[in-house]
């Protein structure tokens, strides 16, 4: 498990991030295998939060705190800025579907087992700490959802299969990624910096901090491929790759990116 430092340190980010007071809404998972998804329901119309006449903002902005604990997890954060938890298991973390309401920066923390953090485009400027596991993977793609932006859950065999597994558009989104290793990574508690380009206008959007993220998929800047990136290597950079070369490299993403 995580230390008590690094969790509390995370935390403190988040809040920062969207600067709400001392407590999120938490949702605790049993230690089986499930789906956990932020009720975004800390916000200004709750009465019993906002008191009525009151003008300062009292919410959370649907802030949520997801606990996944063990188990093979999906954690999904929805609309705020989200801390989410994995805990032991090999999870998929979303931070949310906002896709461009603020606030949407959300800290997400694997812990044990090979984790997969899934970006969607439209989504802010994130943190994922991959924690214990081997082959912990951060991936950039359109997710696929149902009509209340919700992320459709496909069957599967085999692991996750009392969760199915979420599904994304990796070839086809609009963007495509760069990798800055951090200088100095004891100090800024990660160690590479994740942007994200537009491919229409070539403006930078988003950044996303990875610690102990042993690997990035994300899409070609000119073509309609798949770029990774392997962390583990010396000088790690993004090269084109096969989509029928990913089940080799990672067969949870395999399963959920086209």
């Amino acid at each position: 498990m995580y230390s008590p430092i690094r969790v509390a340190t995370a935390i403190a980010l988040a809040l920062a991030l969207h600067t709400s007071p001392v407590k999120a809404a938490e949702i605790v998972g049993s230690g089986r295998a499930e789906v956990l998804i932020g009720a975004d329901d800390d916000n200004q119309q709750d009465l019993e939060i906002q008191p009525e006449g009151v003008a300062a903002n009292q919410s959370l902005n649907n802030a949520d705190t997801l606990v996944g604990r063990g188990g093979d997890d999906i954690l999904i954060g929805m609309l705020g800025s989200d801390v989410l938890l994995g805990g032991s298991g090999n999870d998929v973390l979303i931070g949310g579907i906002e896709r461009g309401t603020q606030p949407n920066s959300d800290i997400q923390l694997g812990d044990e087992g090979n984790d997969t953090a899934l970006w969607q485009g439209g989504d802010g400027s994130d943190a994922f700490d991959g924690g214990r596991g081997s082959r912990d993977a951060l991936v950039f793609g359109t997710i696929d959802r149902d009509a209340t932006d919700v992320p459709v859950l496909s069957p599967v065999k085999g692991r996750h299969a009392k969760t199915g597994l979420p599904t994304a558009n990796v070839i086809g989104q609009g963007g495509f990624c760069t990798l800055d290793a951090v200088q100095d990574p004891d100090a800024r508690g990660f160690e590479f910096l994740v942007r994200f380009f537009s491919k229409a206008n070539g403006n930078l959007l988003v950044t996303v901090r990875t610690r102990d993220v042993e690997q990035v998929f994300c899409t070609a800047q000119n073509t309609a491929d798949v770029t990774f990136a392997d962390l583990t290597d010396a000088n790690p950079e993004f090269v084109v790759i096969d989509l029928d070369d990913v089940g080799d490299l990672n067969a949870d993403v395999s399963r959920m990116i086209r």
